[in-house]
């Protein structure tokens, strides 16, 4: 990622330049240097527009691009879903896995409860279930990870549906 624009500079772009160099020339802080400030300055001031027309240039030029999605049908990837609650530290409630194939789910690892287990237990599971995909569909790794609220853990009986 770039370097961000210093603040000092960011606010002393929008300063005309007599009143930029009397505030930061030699009579004031004496950061003024005029081999780069009156280009840092253009640039501060003029970068949200360039970046803009940047972007829209790039955007226009990949519009005729086709993505053929057909390709992608038959492409196999899994889901890793955690029902806990939000929050960095919160124990896991529960975990399932979700198989798709191209944009349809093809198959489910059902839930199960991870009460009382360590989080060992609890990653030694998903290497299992891992295994498993890899030997029967390919998938060496989940495209992503959904969390869940508990309460809508589908397990019955479940210590959040106490009925």
């Amino acid at each position: 990622m770039t370097k961000g624009i210093p603040e000092k500079c960011r606010k002393c772009a929008m300063l005309s330049a007599a009143q930029a160099q009397e505030l930061h020339g030699n009579d004031g802080d004496r950061c003024w240097n005029p081999n780069v400030c009156y280009s840092r300055r253009s640039y501060a001031r003029h970068r949200d527009r360039r970046n803009l027309i940047r972007s829209r240039q790039r955007v226009e030029a990949n519009q005729d691009l086709v993505v053929n999605i057909d390709e992608f049908a038959s492409v196999f990837w899994a889901v890793l879903v955690v029902y806990r609650p939000s929050g960095t530290d919160t124990p896991i409630h529960a975990i399932a896995v979700q198989v798709w194939k191209g944009q349809e789910k093809f198959a489910a690892v059902p839930p199960i409860h991870c009460a009382g287990m360590v989080a060992t237990q609890v990653h030694t599971y998903v290497q299992k279930a891992l295994v498993l995909l890899e030997s029967n569909y390919g998938i060496k790794k989940f495209a992503s990870q959904e969390r869940l609220d508990p309460w809508l853990c589908p397990l019955r009986p479940c210590p959040c549906h106490p009925n």
